[in-house]
């Protein structure tokens, strides 16, 4: 692989946690940055777990950063698991704040987007493995076989709570709030088990105006990055009630074997407005005018990112494991790595999910579909409906570079300028899909998504790494990322 994709996929990956950032106590604009201690209220990632609260006022010193992207405050939660030679990591966005510049008013934004990283030691190999919930989006499902094929109609959904004076004078009123349930762990025999969950309530949404006669074009204005087109930018603008997320890792010490179930359930639309033309004044929608369509499908799009290694005594050639064909009907991605089984997304886990439409009351059945895009035929796309990467505070880049840090042989340091460049979607691992085919005219009810996530490892103590001291100095000076071969890796679809 060419180093210059190497770049982009670790800017990618930073870019990624920034949406998380992190901290403790208010950090004001410096050119050192602070050790892992300090931004995680004294916790490093030497410890068995661990479950905090970070803050950062995003005033980082750089002469790149746009303040506009920054914004002012930053929330987020964070939790750390280690249990022999396996590791996982939550970043979960609690809120952010910003002057909103029509009204002047001090706003606090929030939205349901979330990063998990897994890391493990198998077989005289490392692998490093991360998938984050971000982009939402819609399209009209004109021929009912359920899947986004190229050329229907897309329609990106948007979800970032915030009473600004743009959604007020659409009668849109919300108060939305983030909780994060504390990590619980257990032990039963050789299995040990954590629990978490997160819930946004009262959730805004925003479907910005399309030019359907170009490809993938924004009409009115909307600008992910600018909160301020949010509304303006929109022809629909609604709340739902609340997002939930609950998670369950099972990890056996004794097979090897790490769990990952996810489970999410959706509330319902609480109120919705529209405007047919830019500058019109919005009109409340009902379920028998301007509500979802029937043949409107919603998605789930969840990023992927995999690298793996060999111990230097074995192999040296370097690369990533890529997603590279647009594959619907998906029942399990199986991967290798050097021969040895690795991990799988198993789709099929959760097959079904629950809804009711317009006014029924009585939840009813349908099949969920997923599938994975061409990471770079698709990457235009991909781009288009996830946007909250566009959401970035350049303090978080410090925080990715302290989780990639923890690796031991194939990551040394990424430079932090490196962090301010280009993201380009096509450089990630895959691109996976949940699609709820049968979403339209949505009243609320359970959705279940996202695939079953299960690593493998070598049941041994503990995964070799470097001293903290040593993550700290090479990331401040910022050495290359270093990956291993392509050809050592496989991707099987059953």
């Amino acid at each position: 692989m060419k180093r210059n994709s190497i770049c982009l996929i670790s800017t990618l990956l930073l870019v990624m946690l920034l949406i998380f950032g992190v901290y403790s106590t208010t950090v004001i604009a410096q050119d050192d940055p602070p050790t892992p201690e300090i931004l995680f209220e004294g916790h490093d990632f030497s410890e068995t777990y661990w479950d905090v609260m970070v803050f950062n006022n995003s005033n980082w010193d750089h002469e790149d950063i746009d303040p506009m992207v920054s914004w002012l405050n930053n929330t987020w939660n964070v939790k750390w698991m280690q249990e022999g030679n396996f590791e996982m990591g939550m970043l979960a966005f609690m809120n952010k704040t910003m002057i909103d510049y029509d009204s002047g008013e001090e706003v606090i934004y929030t939205t349901p987007a979330q990063m998990w990283w897994q890391h493990a030691y198998l077989a005289g190999s490392e692998i490093w493995v991360a998938a984050m919930h971000t982009a939402w989006f819609g399209f009209e499902d004109d021929n009912g076989n359920g899947y986004y094929d190229a050329g229907d109609e897309i329609s990106p959904f948007f979800f970032m709570g915030a009473q600004t004076e743009g959604v007020r004078n659409a009668s849109i009123y919300s108060n939305p709030t983030t909780t994060a349930d504390p990590l619980q762990r257990s032990v039963s025999g050789s299995t040990i088990t954590y629990n978490w969950g997160y819930n946004y309530e009262d959730i805004i949404f925003y479907v910005p105006e399309i030019n359907r006669s170009a490809v993938n074009e924004f009409e009115w204005g909307f600008n992910y990055s600018d909160p301020g087109t949010y509304a303006m930018g929109s022809h629909h603008i609604g709340n739902v009630t609340y997002f939930s997320y609950e998670y369950t890792l099972d990890i056996d010490l004794s097979a090897g074997e790490a769990t990952l179930y996810q489970d999410y359930e959706l509330g319902e639309i609480g109120a919705m407005a529209y405007r047919d033309d830019y500058g019109h004044l919005w009109s409340m929608a009902d379920y028998d005018d301007h509500w979802v369509t029937e043949n409107f499908s919603l998605c789930l799009g969840t990023w992927s990112f995999i690298y793996a290694e060999q111990d230097w005594a074995l192999s040296t050639p370097f690369g990533t494991i890529t997603r590279e064909n647009h594959t619907t009907g998906l029942n399990e991605v199986l991967t290798t790595l050097g021969g040895v089984h690795a991990f799988d997304f198993k789709f099929s886990r959760k097959p079904q999910y629950q809804i009711a439409n317009a006014t029924e009351t009585t939840l009813h059945t349908h099949d969920v579909s997923y599938q994975t895009m061409d990471v770079a035929t698709d990457a235009e796309f991909i781009d288009f409906v996830s946007g909250m990467t566009d959401l970035v505070g350049e303090f978080g880049r410090l925080v990715c570079g302290y989780v990639i840090n923890q690796t031991n042989r194939f990551t040394y340091g990424i430079p932090m300028e490196e962090a301010y460049n280009e993201t380009d979607p096509e450089n990630m691992a895959a691109f996976f899909v949940t699609c709820y085919p049968e979403y339209g005219a949505y009243r609320g009810g359970r959705l279940i998504h996202d695939p079953v996530f299960t690593a493998y490892f070598t049941p041994k103590s503990a995964i070799p790494g470097y001293h903290i001291a040593v993550l700290c100095f090479t990331t401040i000076l910022g050495i290359s990322i270093v990956l291993l071969s392509k050809r050592k890796f496989k991707i099987i679809k059953n």
